[in-house]
């Protein structure tokens, strides 16, 4: 059983050792194996001024829609005052007079 065993591991490691190098062997004899190189890559043709006006009308529309959007977001933020932004000095910037104690001068 044990020999049966090997035998059938040497066989898959075998099938798989050819199988790895198979796709690195050249298809045919005598055929030249080149690289990929820029003048493979698809050509476009036609206009494409009109398709890329239609793109940036539909992101400068989404743009906009964004920027509206945090601009509502941030003017309900400042009216609800969900949010203390700190932009002037507050109104009351030292303790009220009853709650601060008197210093005497000590001579």
């Amino acid at each position: 059983m044990r020999q049966r065993i090997i035998s059938l591991n040497k066989n898959v490691a075998t099938f798989s050792h050819a199988r790895k190098y198979a796709s690195k062997a050249p298809a045919t004899k005598g055929k030249v194996h080149c690289d990929a190189h820029m003048n493979e890559l698809p050509i476009p043709c036609g206009p494409w001024e009109e398709y890329y006006s239609e793109r940036q009308s539909f992101y400068n529309k989404w743009l906009a829609v964004g920027v509206i959007w945090w601009l509502f977001s941030l003017g309900m933020v400042v009216y609800t005052d969900s949010v203390f932004l700190n932009w002037s000095p507050p109104s009351h910037p030292a303790a009220p007079s009853n709650m601060a104690d008197e210093c005497e001068d000590e001579e």
